[in-house]
């Protein structure tokens, strides 16, 4: 999941809990209750992409991105300046890191203009949508008008908001003076993680948040990996297509990758010669040689196992 920070705080907790360090807030207001943008922190996970919203009023602009290293959890540690905060026990924090800058940023006022109907529109799907699936926004419409949403420190933005918001560079001039990498290219690169990150989540949900692998009992989203059957390299017709990826733990992952073995057309495990040669695989894939791997609401794509069988010598 993309998150947006929007950050007015030049210090922001100080020292490693500073802008561009982590992201954290309070678990609590000042009345002991649950404060919906904090309670984000909960479900970011290592490899979210967080889009940075930096600034007040005529200076607010997206600055940039960065990528989360850990899991968001609750912390006993405290911000080394935490400011109005400073009341809160304990906090939620998560690690963050990889920032990839947009130099001067994209001005807020700008996309707010350039974007009126887009924005305008999701908004209005979005409110729309069952309350256990409606996303916590940064912005709202307010007597008419877009505003960015009071509080919303950290709020969702799935790939298609991210790719309102960023455009792909394309509806704003190139905002970088010296550096010969456009703002535009940067986004690009953004989107695309964006864009991984949403494929990589709708694989694990589509094997129900478990290795498909016989018998593997890893069920942990840190250890799980939607991967690419054909390579999103390889093959860009297939790319964000479900069928085009298995669930599998980190362990499985690696070794489909490095053609220890394949799954053939009846979705059965295959042992390749360098998995047989190799003393993990002896032991951890050959006995399930044949096997059935667990089943999926999507099955996998036979063109994209045609692509892994060529790439694999299968």
């Amino acid at each position: 999941m993309p998150w947006v920070e929007m950050s007015r705080d030049p210090v922001h907790g100080g020292g490693d809990w500073s802008f561009l360090k982590c992201i954290w807030s309070p678990t609590q207001n000042r009345q002991g209750g649950l404060q919906g943008w904090w309670e984000n922190h909960r479900r970011v996970r290592a490899g979210d992409t967080v889009i940075h919203l930096r600034g007040a009023g005529a200076d607010a602009a997206f600055v940039g991105t960065s990528t989360c290293l850990t899991d968001g959890e609750i912390t006993s540690e405290r911000p080394p300046d935490p400011g109005e905060w400073g009341y809160s026990e304990q906090f939620y924090r998560a690690l963050i890191g990889d920032f990839v800058s947009f130099d001067e940023g994209i001005s807020l006022d700008t996309v707010f203009s350039t974007k009126e109907i887009e924005l305008r529109s999701y908004f209005e799907t979005n409110k729309r949508r069952p309350t256990s699936e409606r996303l916590s926004l940064f912005y709202v419409i307010q007597s008419g008008r877009l505003q960015c949403q009071n509080g919303a420190y950290l709020s969702e933005a799935d790939a298609e908001l991210s790719k309102i918001i960023l455009d792909g560079g394309l509806a704003y001039p190139a905002l970088s003076k010296q550096s010969p990498i456009l703002v535009g290219e940067r986004i690009s690169v953004v989107m695309t993680r964006i864009r991984q990150e949403q494929f990589s989540a709708g694989v694990r949900n589509n094997y129900g948040h478990i290795c498909c692998f016989p018998n593997c009992g890893v069920v942990e989203d840190r250890f799980l990996v939607g991967a690419h059957i054909a390579r999103w390299s390889d093959v860009p017709e297939l790319r964000g297509e479900i069928a085009n990826g298995l669930c599998f733990c980190l362990m499985h992952d690696r070794a489909f990758e490095q053609g220890l073995f394949t799954i053939d057309d009846l979705r059965r495990v295959q042992v390749l010669a360098r998995g047989r040669d190799s003393i993990w695989g002896e032991s951890q894939l050959l006995p399930f040689d044949g096997e059935l791997i667990k089943p999926a609401s999507i099955a996998p794509s036979d063109d994209a196992l045609l692509h892994h069988w060529l790439r694999v010598g299968f």
